[in-house]
């Protein structure tokens, strides 16, 4: 192979054709949920432990766990939003690499299958997940990308090339 062949070629693995990021808010929105409705029982565990000693949660108290719960939920989204933010997924001529906290390199060539899911709240939110299994049976989940179908379909094509 020539040295200009070879540049050319590997020019090819620098930059992505195609890139899709997952919508942050979407993946926050499980996550946020689910601390609500356990800050929810956490409230009221606090309230039957005074419910059963013949009691009322003084309103100081009762303001402070309430101040507490949304406190703790507005900066869990905010952590979250900034480190889902970051999250990409590049396809390359012959690689897909998955940035999600860790860097990951999936050659198309082990890619035995591919599905689309998309759950209701991925159809409300316009999203989808892409489940991708290796040749060594290990499933990888792209979720909530924002153009999801597309990304999908470019999978789709480069692993039957």
């Amino acid at each position: 192979m020539s040295a200009v062949h070879r540049k050319i070629h590997d020019h090819k693995d620098i930059v992505p054709k195609y890139r899709v990021r997952p919508h942050p808010e979407r993946l926050l929105l499980d996550r946020v949920i689910a601390l609500a409705v356990l800050g929810i029982l956490l409230y009221i565990g606090i309230y039957i432990n005074y419910y059963i000693v013949s009691a009322t949660i003084p309103p100081l108290l009762n303001w402070l766990i309430i101040t507490g719960i949304i406190l703790l939920l507005t900066l869990e989204a905010i952590l979250r939003y900034v480190q889902y933010n970051n999250y990409s997924y590049d396809f390359y001529e012959h690689k897909l690499v998955v940035n999600n906290g860790k860097m990951r390199e999936i050659k198309y060539s082990d890619i035995t299958d591919i599905s689309y899911n998309h759950s209701s709240l991925d159809r409300l939110m316009h999203t989808g997940s892409i489940v991708i299994t290796l040749k060594n049976s290990h499933k990888v989940n792209i979720s909530h990308l924002k153009n999801s179908n597309q990304a999908f379909l470019y999978l789709q094509k480069h692993i039957k090339q």
